[in-house]
């Protein structure tokens, strides 16, 4: 429910940063104006299948309409048995490990929300500089909580201990990213583009771009990269096939947000490992089956409306 409710919605929010850097791609290519990338952007929404069923599955799963099955019914009778609610081996990857949660004996909601708040604020006023906008968090943070009677050796006890938590998350994305690279410098995405575009229809462009896509996303892991890529490469053929650019973007943009959400080592999948305390393996393994029946819509729907606008 945390994965599926993160980048379906971020990329279906037009004032998103998703919004922001695929519009950008687009001003870039050649593909909107400048100033009306977000406008333009909103035109690619409604064509973005995967993230609009993905959002309905998930609620119909909640409501019981489409039943647990495969490896998530199993991750269900194991619990129901009495067994451990995250599966064996999470331990590694869930930043909460080994710590004591203690709840005190008047919490404040001030303090969840004021350090999110300073973060936020502090990333956008230092232009986006993520770095900067961490140690301003910090810093103010020790002043917003020490102010409260929190005891410094604490706090910087628990910042130490959150910096330790992230290790081995940051370290997985690495490697994600180094195979990324790798895959990219080998010309692995150009050379199964080139195959699958060779002799393509404008009918069968939309449900191309996404079955290519999607899976070249699933082996990368990183969506975002995959958009640089990608959008270069299907503006021209979109345009000198006479297609609609909105439909082949929204194409783009699904596949991305699908193999973001079925790939075991993605960006997606690791932060949501890590923040939940479920191994990240297994995540990806219990989601895989409900992320291909909103797949498997998605590209009938994009094959449908490829011989019906065309």
């Amino acid at each position: 429910v945390i994965d599926t409710t993160a980048a379906p919605v971020s990329v279906l929010n037009p004032i998103s940063t998703w919004a922001v850097f695929i519009g950008g791609l687009m001003v870039a290519n050649g593909l909107a104006e400048e100033g009306q990338q977000l406008a333009t952007y909103v035109k690619t929404i409604p064509f973005n299948f995967y993230a609009i069923l993905t959002l309905i599955v998930m609620v119909l799963v909640v409501l019981g309409v489409i039943p647990k099955f495969g490896p998530m019914k199993a991750a269900y009778e194991r619990v129901a048995a009495g067994g451990p609610l995250a599966p064996p081996g999470s331990e590694k990857i869930d930043i909460r490990a080994g710590q004591d949660m203690v709840v005190p004996e008047n919490p404040k909601l001030r303090n969840f929300f004021v350090p999110i708040i300073i973060l936020i604020a502090g990333v956008c006023y230092f232009d986006f500089n993520m770095q900067i906008g961490v140690i301003l968090a910090i810093f103010l943070g020790f002043l917003f909580f020490v102010f409260q009677g929190m005891d410094p050796e604490v706090y910087a006890e628990a910042v130490i201990q959150g910096l330790k938590n992230m290790l081995l998350p940051i370290l997985l994305m690495i490697l994600a990213f180094c195979f990324a690279d790798a895959s990219e410098q080998v010309g692995f995405i150009s050379y199964v583009i080139d195959l699958a575009v060779r002799n393509i229809t404008l009918p069968l462009l939309p449900v191309t771009v996404f079955l290519i896509f999607a899976a070249t996303e699933f082996i990368m892991g990183i969506n975002w990269g995959m958009y640089i890529i990608a959008i270069p490469i299907v503006a021209p053929i979109t345009l000198a096939l006479g297609g609609d650019i909105g439909v082949t973007i929204g194409a783009v943009a699904a596949a991305g947000v699908w193999g973001s959400h079925c790939c075991f080592y993605s960006d997606a999948t690791i932060l949501t490992s890590a923040s939940t305390g479920c191994d990240n393996f297994r995540h990806a393994i219990t989601q895989l089956p409900f992320g291909a029946i909103a797949g498997i819509i998605s590209a009938i729907g994009y094959l449908v409306l490829g011989y019906v606008i065309y």
